[in-house]
């Protein structure tokens, strides 16, 4: 049975050869699989504004018979529930069943994820990821839910290097007071996986309006924001329909962080120079107290 993240890869697979309007239906179903199971070619169709035989040339573009067949693997997908419940669910089940104790398996899944990573990131991306941030006058860090951890990392560690920065883990209409920030020479890092949501969509849609270079962290997204954003570092996490956790992205995180250290050494070591010198004169590191 073909999984949402299989769904997913096969578009992203066959996206640069699709026609503009094909790539249109891509982004649509990519964004809204759940609604579109329950949409017929015509109603995807004035959904996306393209004809209903435009859809049915999309599903043989991807590979499917016809229509209806992408549509009966939308279904089978949608009857795997992805929500965390199910998916912790499945990944229970799949740790009973499997050989050796938890620690192990989830050590041996990690693994096989983290090798999946020099294949997922060109390195010439990874390197136009670094300069982009580099560059930016300040960077906007952009995180919500469980990759709001990932933002938070950064920030940390860019303060530490006295690299300007704001971070932006808000929800809803507080993230718009971060946003008045923005100016058109600071550059974006954000992070996104799995569900399209409308914060990262309002911080991807500001910072292109102003002209920022944008990066973006996703395991699922990229597709949908391939043409909107500067640079995407896929982190693949494996099916959606089971547990992720944050190795992968923390990793590539991590290797950012160091990457940007390396390239302006002598500012970084004297900034964390400058840290340890505070610890010291006001003795906050004096756990005695």
């Amino acid at each position: 049975m073909e999984e949402l993240h299989d769904f997913r890869q096969r578009i992203e697979s066959h996206f640069d050869n699709l026609t503009k309007r094909e790539q249109q239906i891509a982004s649509f179903l990519l964004s809204n699989h759940e609604q579109a199971t329950f949409l017929n070619g015509s109603e995807i169709a004035k959904h996306v504004n393209v004809s209903e035989a435009t859809v049915v040339r999309f599903a043989k573009s991807i590979g499917y018979k016809n229509f209806p067949e992408l549509r009966r693997a939308l279904q089978e997908i949608f009857r795997v529930k992805v929500t965390p419940a199910a998916r912790l669910q499945r990944k229970l089940i799949d740790l009973k069943s499997g050989k050796g104790d938890i620690l192990h398996q989830v050590v041996d899944m990690e693994l096989q994820y983290l090798a999946e990573v020099p294949r997922s990131i060109a390195s010439a991306d990874f390197e136009r990821a670094v300069k982009i941030i580099l560059k930016g006058k300040r960077l906007f860090i952009f995180g919500s839910g469980p990759s709001r951890i990932l933002a938070e990392l950064v920030q940390i560690r860019f303060n530490r290097f006295a690299l300007p920065n704001v971070l932006i883990t808000e929800t809803g209409r507080d993230m718009l007071d971060k946003l008045l920030l923005l100016r058109p020479d600071d550059a974006v890092l954000a992070t996104g996986f799995y569900r399209d949501n409308r914060e990262l969509c309002a911080m991807i849609e500001q910072a292109r309006q102003l002209g920022c270079k944008i990066v973006l962290l996703t395991d699922s997204l990229g597709a949908r924001y391939k043409d909107l954003v500067d640079v995407v570092l896929a982190a693949r996490r494996g099916p959606v329909s089971t547990f992720h956790s944050l190795t992968v992205p923390m990793a590539i995180i991590n290797a950012l962080i160091l990457a940007v250290a390396m390239d302006r050494s002598e500012a970084t070591v004297a900034s964390l120079n400058r840290l340890q010198a505070l610890r010291a004169q006001y003795d906050l590191d004096n756990l005695t107290r």
